[in-house]
């Protein structure tokens, strides 16, 4: 066989290797996004293992797909608890976080699904910056010297669901051109 058969022959061979499951190794795939969590490790396999689409994805689309879909669910469910706090609290950090901060969570999270199969660099792009939605209004809340406990944890929940986003898409085949 020529180099440029050999060549296309190993990179088929990738792109199925890709998509293909790991229950041969008794590993499942979203076993194998956590364990690239380090220490959070077990913080990722204890928010993943609750969603049967998560835990029975077939290949790495699948999963992130069902990652991304769970994390629009939840930071969605974040800024309307944001917006609620926005109703008692009027404070220009807690509108900022409430809109602008957790438009750009949600809305890059919705991008990086919508990227999946076309651009697998910018949809794992979009999954890693979701984070910085809720990081811009930590420091918002820090300035404006609001101390809440909840919004903190609820901030921290979402930065860890980009990162777990993020970790996926870097198994994500890469289309190209």
């Amino acid at each position: 066989m020529n180099s440029s058969k050999l060549s296309l022959l190993f990179t088929l061979s990738l792109i199925f290797i890709s998509f293909a499951p790991l229950p041969i190794l008794g590993i499942n795939l979203y076993e194998t996004v956590c364990k690239d969590a380090g220490k959070d490790n077990a913080r990722c396999l204890n928010l993943l293992k609750q969603y049967p689409e998560i835990t029975s994805a077939k290949n790495y689309v699948e999963l992130c797909r069902s990652i991304l879909e769970m994390a629009i669910k939840k930071s969605t469910e974040g800024q309307n608890y944001l917006k609620g706090m926005m109703n008692k609290n009027p404070s220009p950090a807690i509108k900022e976080c409430a809109t602008v901060d957790y438009d750009e969570l949600v809305g890059s999270f919705k991008s990086s699904l919508g990227e999946l199969v076309e651009d697998p660099s910018t949809a794992n792009y979009d999954a890693k910056v979701a984070g910085d939605g809720p990081d811009t209004c930590d420091r918002a809340l820090a300035q404006a010297k609001i101390v809440d406990p909840s919004i903190s944890t609820q901030n921290n929940d979402m930065k860890f669901l980009s990162i777990v986003a993020f970790l996926a898409t870097n198994h994500l085949p890469q289309r190209h051109s």
